[in-house]
């Protein structure tokens, strides 16, 4: 994969993306103060933890339909990029039509990007990333992709991420006189009705190490399911 951004270039584009996505000016102020007046490890740990936490709530809001390989009317699911292979479990994956400001490749900002929430362990937590303005080939599913992993983008999000968890409701098959419970795994859950098919969560639950204490942010999977010109589809 190529990289992106070193970490301080990243926690700048967290605070650029965050304004643009949620018009949050006071996300930008209040950041850029901290790092300007020097601040505490601590008052930047939580700067960072809190700026990744709005910035992929955001990004997943902003997600719709692809324009290539769309799976039906599903803004967020579950593949695999290139380089996976069909032991390897999928990412979740969504599509943005703009894309924040520090999704960057050699021809400029990029557009049309297909992402995938990407994490691991001793690593962190990275967006690997393509366009669709990129020179693509039809791969074995018949989807457009880039031909090889190394055409495939990589930018670190957090490195202080240690732990994903992927929260499920209940079991996929319960009926709605059932009892449901809450299951936090830290891989995604195969489905029980499928073979070979995986359950996409309703929430991942992010775990931050930092110098002083972990911190924890549950992002939302919005189930809503929008049409490439971001309105929301007519259901069936």
């Amino acid at each position: 994969m190529k990289k992106g951004f070193s970490m301080i270039e990243v926690l700048v584009a967290l605070a650029i993306g965050g304004l643009l996505l949620v018009s949050s000016t006071d996300l930008l102020v209040s950041i850029s103060k901290r790092w300007v007046e020097g601040p505490s490890s601590k008052d930047a740990f939580d700067a960072h933890v809190n700026g990744v936490s709005r910035f992929l709530t955001a990004v997943m809001e902003e997600a719709t339909v692809p324009t290539l390989n769309s799976s039906g009317n599903q803004a967020i699911d579950l593949r695999r990029p290139v380089g996976f292979s069909e032991s390897e479990d999928p990412l979740i994956h969504f599509y943005l039509r703009d894309a924040p400001p520090f999704f960057v490749w050699p021809k400029g900002p990029a557009q049309r990007i297909h992402a995938y929430l990407y994490f691991e362990e001793g690593e962190g937590l990275s967006i690997a990333w393509f366009s669709e303005l990129q020179e693509l080939e039809k791969n074995e599913e018949g989807e457009m992709a880039p031909e090889d992993e190394d055409e495939l983008f990589k930018t670190m999000i957090s490195p202080f991420c240690e732990t994903i968890h992927y929260c499920y409701y209940g079991d996929e098959d319960d009926g709605e006189l059932d009892i449901k419970e809450w299951e936090y795994p830290t891989d995604l859950r195969e489905s029980e009705k499928t073979d070979g098919k995986f359950q996409l969560p309703a929430f991942v639950k992010l775990v931050f190490r930092g110098e002083e204490e972990d911190l924890d942010r549950t992002i939302t999977i919005p189930i809503e399911r929008l049409s490439p010109n971001g309105l929301k589809e007519e259901s069936q």
